[in-house]
């Protein structure tokens, strides 16, 4: 009975979609993490519980992809704590836009915010709510974490974004379901990780199987792209795996 009552609540949650968001508590919020220093431990316990759930399965899933654009150049030219400062706080707001939209951080690897949108129950919905969460995230850097980094003198930041969908496979690595790392395996994450140098600065990016899903794709449009950057090939049609940008 608790496993149906779970997946109810997964598949609600699933259907969260454009919450209300207060963009001047957001900017508060930043400010007081540059004045006062860090504000929220950052964890992905909440995924791995998630994964913990269904450790040898297939499950469907919506990756998205976030990093910073240019971090490395901003490394070199930043004080150590300043640039640490910087990339908690980019940290920070995605993450917890992941979590109004459904999604859990599934890893933090440098100036990137890796999430993933359950997609067991409606794929479509999950979709969605990916993309809608990658707006939202370009929202508050420009509105709410840039007029802050620039009043404190420090260099304003620009995100590149990528967002696929597909079956993964949860891999525990060792014994202890509690204690080992967890994982996931499968073309989705890889696709999201190879698509994202692909984006310029404030776009999105999706792949082909994404796309297809969407219901409207009026918002998006087909990058045209030197295939010797790109040679990765759809493997239900054996031709080039399509990318789309948000208009």
């Amino acid at each position: 009975m608790q496993d149906i009552h779970r997946a109810h609540w997964l598949a609600a949650k699933c259907r969260l979609l454009s919450p209300i968001r207060d963009f001047n508590s957001i900017q508060t919020r930043v400010r007081q993490t540059l004045d006062k220093g860090v504000q929220i431990d950052l964890s992905t316990e909440s995924c791995k519980r998630f994964l913990r759930r269904r450790v040898n399965q297939k499950i469907s899933v919506v990756i998205l992809y976030v990093d910073i654009d240019g971090s490395t150049k901003m490394s070199m030219s930043l004080a150590p704590d300043k640039f640490a400062t910087i990339l908690h706080i980019f940290s920070q707001e995605m993450s917890l836009v992941i979590a109004e939209y459904g999604g859990y951080v599934l890893k933090y690897v440098g100036d990137a915010v890796i999430a993933l949108f359950p997609a067991e129950y409606d794929s479509s919905q999950a979709s969605r709510n990916a993309i809608e969460c990658a707006k939202s995230m370009q929202e508050i850097i420009k509105q709410c974490i840039n007029p802050e980094l620039r009043s404190h003198g420090l260099p304003e930041i620009r995100a590149k974004m990528s967002v696929d969908n597909g079956d993964v496979q949860v891999v525990l690595y060792g014994k202890s379901i509690e204690r080992s790392h967890i994982d996931i395996v499968g073309l989705s994450i890889s696709m999201a990780a190879k698509m994202n140098p692909l984006a310029q600065a404030w776009h999105l990016v999706i792949g082909q199987s994404l796309y297809e899903k969407l219901a409207n794709k009026d918002d998006f449009v087909e990058i045209n792209i030197d295939p010797a950057r790109w040679t990765y090939v759809d493997e239900k049609s054996g031709s080039g795996y399509k990318l789309y940008a948000l208009k």
